[in-house]
């Protein structure tokens, strides 16, 4: 079967960071470290793995940093190329087994921790429930990889083949929620987690910049599984305005408006300096920076309240020049949010992905969902994730149902 299969080699990796301008569609012509070949479906690692077919699977930004070379080579030790990406899968399991039976849709909780990888007695992490966090993500059955569509040994939701996964990795899709719902449950359960982690209060404003998918569905996630009062969003585009407000924004602004009429709306003032950005006296108590760009975490830090918070949601890029004086002089907290694990939700313990599951269909996670590519039109794919929001899109994904 055809898969999309990433091959690093370091020549690749300097030749796509030097070509900053992505110069004759390097990530995905010639040299470019993306092929479609055919690949053999991987190997089950142990009996009780199970078979899945993918039906639809996103394109993150992970994805496109992996590609463009952007991503920081931190994770060049614990993944293990060549692999099959896509981590954003629903699917259907192909053979009864562990539970599951043929024809059954899931979701994949991509995340490779202790269980997944039959390591016992799991490290703290996997024993709190904070398995994205784990240890030990180059050792025992599987090659190294944080993530499944970035391991060798699991494939990848960019396959018309399949991929295999431990039981403990898939969830099943209720009938309500949709193919096009369900391959966007994983990026929702990131933003899950972020919400629940920060747990702003009523009294709060929370201030999401960046409103491609992450943040959009961070505005979700903290609307419908968080106390937070006031929701303000920074977003670029007329769509991701509009849908910002849909899914629980109360106020949008442009970017452009960052230091015009943000602070303002924060009930604040902002002071030109002789040089750089406006230094902005208060703020927001919550801020979750979903862009990754050095620029904007750079805003998430001046807009935070003296005191407050800023949720590193967006994957950063691998070159960031920060002015960190804001963070030292309004002992501002900066914090992380990586993937998702087992919350704390109404005084019960559940894990991120059912309560993305759970929220779905409130939101109506399909509508964001599109356009829709054949793998083959693989390099038409990734160029439309890389103008989503400036096309008016939020989640393109391969359909493989066809």
């Amino acid at each position: 079967m055809h898969a999309l299969v990433y091959r690093k080699s370091v020549p690749r990796y300097l030749l796509m960071r030097l070509a900053s301008k992505r110069i004759n569609n390097l990530e995905t012509g010639r040299f470019s470290p993306l092929q479609l070949e055919e690949a053999p479906d991987p190997k089950l690692p142990t009996p009780e793995w199970v078979r899945v077919k993918p039906l639809l699977s996103g394109i993150c930004g992970s994805d496109l940093g992996t590609l463009s070379s952007e991503n920081s080579p931190y994770f060049s030790p614990i993944t293990s190329p060549p692999f099959v990406l896509g981590h954003e899968v629903v699917g259907v399991v192909t053979e009864d087994n562990s539970g599951f039976h043929a024809g059954e849709r899931v979701v994949v909780e991509p995340a490779l921790g202790c269980t997944v990888r039959g390591i016992e007695p799991p490290c703290p992490y996997c024993a709190s429930g904070r398995y994205a966090l784990c240890l030990n993500v180059a050792k025992e059955d599987i090659s190294p990889g944080i993530q499944t569509g970035f391991c060798h040994d699991t494939g990848g939701g960019w396959s018309q083949g399949t991929l295999v996964a431990h039981p403990s990795q898939l969830h099943r899709v209720p009938g309500a929620v949709p193919d096009e719902a369900a391959v966007a449950v994983e990026p929702l359960a990131c933003a899950v987690h972020a919400a629940l982690k920060a747990s702003p209060t009523r009294d709060d404003t929370s201030l999401v910049i960046g409103a491609g998918s992450v943040g959009l569905f961070t505005v979700a996630a903290l609307r419908r599984l968080t106390q937070a009062g006031r929701i303000i969003c920074v977003a670029k585009h007329e769509r991701q305005k509009n849908e910002a407000l849909r899914l629980g924004a109360d106020e949008v602004v442009h970017p452009r408006e960052t230091y015009r009429t943000l602070p303002d709306l924060l009930d604040t003032e902002a002071y030109k300096p002789e040089l750089g950005k406006p230094v902005v006296m208060g703020g927001a108590e919550r801020v979750f920076e979903c862009v990754g760009a050095s620029g904007t975490m750079e805003d998430a830090l001046r807009l935070t309240k003296p005191g407050g918070e800023v949720t590193l949601v967006g994957m950063p890029a691998a070159k960031s020049s920060l002015d960190l004086t804001a963070l030292w002089y309004k002992e501002v907290g900066l914090t992380g949010s990586y993937a998702y694990g087992v919350e704390e939700y109404e005084g019960e313990k559940t894990s991120s992905f059912a309560l993305a599951l759970r929220i779905a269909p409130e939101i109506k996670l399909q509508t964001l969902v599109g356009p829709r590519f054949r793998l083959e039109e693989y390099r038409e794919a990734i160029a439309a994730a890389r103008s989503a929001g400036r096309e008016g899109n939020v989640k393109v994904v391969f359909d493989h149902r066809s």
